[in-house]
């Protein structure tokens, strides 16, 4: 009975299959990168790299002499895995706040993407583009707006 209900599970994931070719084309975001605007005696650090899916996988840090003083880990995928035809996709953060902070990628092109949590109270969007050899980061709301520049490392 154990293998009949491994297998029916098995098919009906394989069955979900997704298009992940639907999704953000994001290639240009793989790989590493530094803040080239950052305050003196800081480095700060983004690391990008897609999986074998089309999600990608991210880790974002500060350093301040040798310490890491700020840390995040970040994932752009479906938001809905399993919902074949469901092909909304988030950017998490996770590290910042107690709990993963989810951000639904409202808008994409083949050099940006905006993710937007207008429940957070701060930032509600955040938007990545490729300018040239730069990799930007902006995070906003209404009220302030923060940008960031790196160049690959």
């Amino acid at each position: 009975m154990k293998r009949i209900l491994l297998l029916l599970t098995i098919c009906s994931l394989v069955s979900c299959k997704r298009d992940f070719s639907k999704g953000p084309q994001l290639s240009w975001l793989q790989g590493k990168w530094q803040r080239v605007d950052d305050r003196d005696g800081r480095s700060t650090f983004e690391n990008w790299r897609m999986q074998i899916d089309g999600s990608f996988l991210g880790h974002g840090f500060t350093l301040e002499e040798n310490d890491t003083v700020f840390e995040e880990k970040l994932a752009i995928k479906p938001l809905n895995i399993l919902v074949k035809n469901d092909n909304r996709w988030v950017l998490q953060v996770t590290g910042v706040n107690e709990s993963p902070t989810i951000f639904e990628i409202k808008e994409f092109t083949s050099k940006s993407f905006t993710a937007v949590n207008l429940e957070n109270e701060f930032p509600t969007h955040i938007k990545y583009s490729i300018i040239n050899d730069s990799l930007k980061a902006q995070v906003y709301s209404d009220q302030m707006s923060i940008d960031y520049t790196f160049k690959r490392r």
